[in-house]
């Protein structure tokens, strides 16, 4: 039976401290692959705590791929391979990453209602910055890295939603996630190859193109990034969304991500990882699956994210994470970059971070999403249509797949169902090799984006997926 003292959790919800407790012992070797876990209902009652406490550490032990559920057997922990090394790279990476390390080294559209509040929330963030803050700060130019005190925000909101210690000193922030993807190719050299997923998202290829890149398509399993195909491509870098991959929706295992920190380990300073965290604030099962940066200790990983999902993509505000190295060469070959925010936009998101009203509003987004989500699961669950449609990765993000088993090719599928306010895309339009866009099994895979839908496009979408297939 598991041991654990919970009077030890702090501040941590008693779930989210089973969690890290049990995910800390697999990765230490204490629970070994095939071992199996506590019953959840004898695990509750052992320690003191409810059905639910265990219900949700169990459920984001398998999310993350440390343990698996068997029916009608229990769970049983995952095989992670190299079990030594890995736990020597997270002593590593908690030395790395504290806050006395770091200083030491280093000394989608939304829906109308939803768009009314972005405004709002937005031009309340604006109007206080203009009234309540200095006009040196928010009219002098901005470093080129950004001002100090929105990177300090960052820093902090990372540590807080992504359990990343981050040296401000570390962060740039962009006028978008291309701007700062342009950037890094600038930065790592117009001459490597970048592995993008496939499928994936399409303009990364074009982006990577356009700077003069050779682009490798690497293919997926169950687990995230193909390591076969990795290797056989031989891409300098690998772009990459672990935490809720576009458009499959698929989570990275925790043993997938070891994996990718030791193909870029294995030539480390060459070998690099741009870590996509686009929507990780959607995650509407769980807890947050924790950032590959987080546990990167090889200083491999750029870690980029944007707040256009919780603020609008019309307002282009982005931010990345250089390793240490990559942060030297930044300051000598890329330093004399203006920033591309004004310094009002940057005070105006600075403070919307320091008084929580960011992540409040996110908090408020999150629970919407979840009632659409749910109202697409009762809306297919009462069309009759149960035994020939499923949702798929629907516990994240703003869009999930629809298996649908049909004679209808996606294409044609798309445009029978497609209505006002909701155009889904066909899965294989998103693969650019053609042996990625067959789905083995052999159904139609629609990618559903719901973000900016309300009650009466759902109910509509469902009908017409009941006439297409009757």
């Amino acid at each position: 039976m598991l041991d654990y003292n919970l009077a030890e959790k702090g501040e941590l919800s008693l779930y989210e401290y089973l969690y890290r407790r049990i995910r800390d012992d697999i990765a230490a070797g204490v629970l070994e692959a095939g071992d199996r876990l506590p019953s959840k209902r004898s695990l509750a009652q052992h320690l003191g705590v409810s059905l639910v406490t265990v219900e949700g550490a169990y459920a984001q032990l398998v999310a993350e791929g440390y343990v698996r559920s068997r029916p009608r057997s229990g769970y049983f922990v995952n095989a992670l391979p190299g079990l030594p090394a890995r736990a020597a790279l997270i002593r590593k990476a908690s030395a790395v990453q504290c806050p006395e390390a770091l200083a030491l080294a280093e000394a989608a559209p939304a829906a109308s209602g939803e768009s009314r509040e972005l405004a709002r929330l937005w031009s309340r963030a604006l109007r206080d910055a203009l009234a309540g803050e200095s006009e040196s700060e928010l009219f002098s130019p901005a470093p080129p890295q950004g001002l100090p005190r929105l990177r300090a925000a960052i820093s902090d909101h990372l540590r807080q939603t992504r359990g990343m210690q981050v040296n401000p000193s570390r962060i740039v922030v962009g006028a978008g996630a291309q701007v700062l993807d342009n950037m890094i190719v600038q930065l790592l050299g117009h001459d490597l190859t970048y592995g993008v997923e496939d499928p994936g998202y399409l303009r990364l290829t074009r982006l990577y193109r356009a700077s003069g890149a050779q682009v490798a398509h690497i293919g997926l399993d169950d687990e995230g990034v193909c390591m076969d195909e990795l290797a056989a491509s031989r891409p300098d870098v690998m772009h990459l969304m672990p935490s809720h991959q576009f458009p499959t929706g698929r989570v990275t295992s925790i043993a997938r991500r070891y994996e990718l920190l030791g193909w870029a380990c294995a030539e480390a300073g060459s070998r690099w990882i741009i870590e996509d965290d686009y929507d990780c604030e959607f995650r509407l099962a769980g807890r947050p699956v924790p950032a590959l940066a987080s546990i990167d200790a090889t200083g491999s990983v750029i870690y980029t994210n944007t707040f256009s999902k919780g603020l609008g993509a019309a307002l282009r505000l982005a931010y990345m994470v250089l390793p240490g190295q990559l942060m030297e060469r930044y300051g000598t070959e890329l330093g004399f970059y203006s920033t591309t925010v004004s310094s009002v936009q940057q005070v105006a998101l600075a403070r919307l971070l320091e008084s929580g009203a960011y992540e409040r509003h996110v908090a408020r987004m999150r629970k919407r999403y979840r009632e659409l989500r749910d109202e697409f699961a009762d809306v297919l669950a009462e069309s009759g249509l149960a035994d020939r449609v499923r949702m798929e990765e629907a516990d994240s993000g703003l869009h999930f797949v629809l298996a649908v088993g049909t004679s209808l090719s996606e294409e044609e599928l798309v445009a029978r169902v497609a209505g006002p306010g909701l155009s889904p895309m066909p899965l294989s339009s998103c693969a650019y090799l053609p042996k990625n866009r067959t789905a083995p099994d052999g159904l139609a895979r629609l990618v559903v984006q719901y973000g900016s839908l309300d009650s009466e496009a759902i109910s509509a979408f469902g009908a017409e997926l009941s006439r297409a297939l009757a």
